[in-house]
């Protein structure tokens, strides 16, 4: 780094003395200028329109835009210089490592003004979203960085991530195709810009029979003066070497992996006790309780997400618990509402919310715990899951074969509004996930869980097997 900056610092000398070279031989030698840019070290900076011949009054001008010139190459060449510092951007419980990688990995790549892929894999609710947008959330980093993110979920087609990032990087196309989309980023890449930072959150979305898009967005960063750094984020550990075996044999394709591991019981307690501090809900819960949770999410999925709505959960059964028996209290005594110590989660509260949500002791057979129409609703989801090779599957795909299986054993069917709050429902249980938002009935589904860990815990085989033999319904035909 200090050799770098001492380069660079020769290379500033040579330019303050080359424009003062320049503005003498303009004292002798009178010109006529209109707006020539002079190029610095940052880039050219227009120079201010000048229409009249030098006077002697002249030249203090001339030394003051120099001077400006001056401050803005050194303003310019010291962010340059400066790295982003993790300390500074600062990182998310648990994830220190992840984003000191991170942050090294994208300094490097602007350090050389070149280009790189990242592969981010990892499970849900594991930190990779947030830790890459707390990294180019950084100010020093964004006035380097053209930034465009793009969740490939809300992608009609794989096809239309073309128009996409035109649109984002604001191109002009010649046609309304994808050829001519694709064409327009790629001429962009050849011109010289700013360094593209485009992150792909959700890029296994991408896939197609040939992988050709895919190929397409990977080989991007190896084109000649493309300065891109690509960003792709998915669940799957593999899908470089699955789906993209080509990049393998180029070492200029392969995309350097970083992996996002399941939390464990003690990083999901410290991501716990943070978060309980910032909210001021610490003494809702005693250490026994919070270990007990930590250790269940942890067994289950290593999901951080999943642990802190279990937790608001808990605090929320607990102070209305809390609430009810001061009611009560003052009705008895005939007082006004007291307010004592908050009451704590008790291991006992999450004992029964966990036995709710993972079904371990108590099984989904309880209409009161798991209505009949959510036991529909994962019926119809195993359903279209055996019967098609697709796993691809929208809420407005789900809703007809939901439907078709309510019409055959004549029960009654909730619009899509209503089968959408009752998906979201089933969500906070972990059972499934709901991903896309631009429009409803597009939502993505995706069962979570084992299909054997939910026909033992529906613990309804009649019900089951009725539906999953009724091949028709999964076309959603009535």
């Amino acid at each position: 780094m200090s050799t770098r900056r001492s380069s660079r610092g020769s290379r500033l000398s040579e330019v303050v003395q080359l424009e003062e070279r320049e503005e003498a031989k303009e004292n002798t030698t009178p010109t006529k200028r209109r707006g020539r840019p002079r190029k610095t070290i940052g880039g050219s900076i227009p120079e201010e329109e000048d229409d009249q011949q030098p006077t002697d009054a002249s030249p203090p001008k001339r030394v003051k835009v120099s001077s400006r010139k001056k401050k803005v190459v050194e303003e310019e060449e010291q962010d340059s210089a400066e790295p982003v510092s993790v300390t500074a951007i600062g990182s998310l419980p648990e994830r220190e490592r992840e984003t000191e990688n991170l942050a090294k990995y994208i300094e490097d790549i602007l350090a050389e003004n070149g280009s790189g892929s990242l592969y981010i894999s990892g499970p849900p609710g594991t930190g990779k979203t947030a830790t890459l947008t707390k990294i180019i959330s950084d100010r020093k980093l964004a006035t380097k960085l053209k930034m465009v993110y793009v969740n490939c979920t809300s992608m009609s087609s794989a096809g239309s991530i073309y128009k996409k990032i035109c649109e984002e990087l604001s191109l002009s196309v010649a046609g309304t195709s994808e050829k001519f989309y694709l064409m327009a980023i790629e001429e962009y890449l050849k011109r010289k810009h700013k360094t593209v930072m485009l992150v792909l959150d959700e890029i296994d979305q991408l896939a197609s029979s040939k992988q050709t898009i895919l190929y397409n967005i990977f080989e991007w960063p190896a084109k000649r003066e493309s300065r891109l750094i690509l960003v792709g984020i998915a669940n799957a550990l593999d899908l470089t070497d699955r789906l993209l075996s080509r990049l393998q044999a180029r070492c200029e394709l392969k995309p350097h992996l970083i992996q996002f591991l399941p939390y464990t019981k003690q990083q999901l307690v410290a991501i716990l006790k943070n978060n309980m501090v910032q909210n001021d809900t610490t003494e809702m819960f005693n250490d026994a309780a919070l270990q007990l949770l930590a250790a269940k999410v942890a067994s289950t999925s290593g999901d951080a997400r999943r642990a802190l709505f279990l937790a608001r959960r808990l605090v929320e059964n607990a102070s209305k618990e809390d609430r009810e028996t001061k009611k009560a209290n003052a009705k008895l005594q005939d007082k006004p509402l007291s307010s004592p110590p908050k009451k704590s989660v008790q291991i006992g509260l999450v004992v029964n919310t966990l036995k709710q949500v993972y079904g371990t002791t108590q099984t989904m057979a309880d209409d009161e715990a798991f209505p009949l129409q959510q036991k529909l609703l994962l019926c119809s989801l195993l359903l279209v899951l055996k019967a098609g090779k697709s796993k691809d599957i929208t809420v407005g795909r789900l809703h007809q074969v939901y439907r078709a299986v309510c019409a055959k054993r004549n029960l009654q069917v909730v619009d899509q509004t209503e089968f959408l709050n009752m998906c979201s429902l089933v969500e906070t249980r972990g059972i499934l996930r709901l991903q896309g938002k631009k429009e409803a009935r597009l939502m993505r589904v995706q069962l979570q869980w084992d299909e054997d860990e939910v026909h033992n815990t529906l613990n309804d085989k009649q019900l089951i097997a009725d539906v999953l033999a009724d091949t028709s319904c999964a076309q959603g035909k009535i």
